[in-house]
């Protein structure tokens, strides 16, 4: 569609029928006026006005244009009423990501809490491992996500902030033989049956040094997967044993925390966004709910 020169002028004329009253309105001269008619009905090669009549009546393309010209404006009104709702975080849609440790009970918590106190609020959720959710951020597909921060791959182009820190565990059916005789040691557990996320994940980077800086060799996983929904599974109902958040050892009765000999390592988590797309108030509002959620819950939270 083109560019249509001279439309307000018409609508204001609309408005009074009247050439003079509206070039007097408008603070211009009526010939000024009557030419910016003139040119919009060159534009679109139709006669927008019945100048025999006394006031001034609209012909039937006339009328076509001034339908359009209001659905413009209303149009207009409600995309500034959209976007004054995103700045002032009452409304608007915010994507978010997460990583599986934040949805059983930080995110999806914050989130209601969120929408409860801002109704209008749309909130639309990815759940992913880091590389996805850095991905899809670069992506523009997502606002920002909560995951992990122990994370080789966050550099300058990225900004985080850490919302809580916690201890990871090792972690087996509660019927495992692996929870009798006391806590073990890494050099006992690499003779176990394990199930772990990759090289590339954190939770996999993560347990593999925790073994390398005690000297101890890991064998490699009888299985290994790009999805800790899975790697969760194939715990509660196998004898293997895996390398999760203290979030995790909380949320499934089936599995619990096998008591070491040696400390097992903190990680951090929080919020990750791009560097030039700052966070929207609304997006704000959230991660303020969910540091809520995690202080609540006897976190550390930051």
């Amino acid at each position: 569609m083109k560019k249509l020169t001279g439309l307000p002028q018409f609508v204001a004329v609309c408005a009074t029928r009247n050439l003079t009253v509206t070039a007097a309105d408008l603070g211009v001269s009526q010939p000024a006026l009557t030419q910016a008619i003139a040119k919009l009905e060159r534009q679109l090669d139709v006669t927008l006005f019945d100048r025999s009549t006394r006031p001034l009546t609209l012909t039937p393309y006339g009328a076509v244009l001034l339908d359009y010209a209001r659905a413009l404006e209303r149009d207009g009104d409600a995309l500034d009423q959209k976007l004054t709702a995103m700045k002032t975080g009452s409304g608007g849609t915010l994507r978010i990501g997460c990583g599986p440790d934040w949805i059983h009970e930080i995110v999806p918590v914050a989130v209601s809490g969120l929408q409860a106190d801002r109704p209008n609020i749309r909130v639309s959720l990815t759940v992913s491992l880091n590389d996805d959710l850095r991905r899809r951020l670069d992506l523009g597909e997502i606002d920002m996500f909560f995951a992990s921060l122990t994370d080789v791959y966050f550099g300058g182009v990225y900004r985080t902030r850490t919302l809580l820190r916690e201890r990871m565990h090792i972690l087996a059916r509660t019927d495992h033989p692996i929870h009798d005789g006391g806590p073990k040691s890494l050099d006992q557990l690499a003779d176990e049956d394990w199930v772990l996320t990759g090289s590339d994940t954190f939770g996999g980077q993560l347990v593999r040094r925790l073994f390398g800086q005690h000297g101890v060799e890991m064998p490699p996983p009888s299985v290994e997967t790009n999805s800790v929904r899975a790697m969760i599974n194939i715990l509660r109902h196998s004898q293997k044993l895996g390398f999760l958040s203290q979030a995790h050892a909380r949320a499934y009765p089936e599995i619990k925390t096998v008591e070491t000999t040696e400390d097992m390592p903190h990680r951090e988590g929080g919020v990750v966004w791009r560097n030039d797309a700052p966070l929207l108030p609304v997006a704000e509002a959230l991660i303020d709910r969910a540091r809520d959620v995690i202080a609540a819950a006897g976190g550390s939270a930051h």
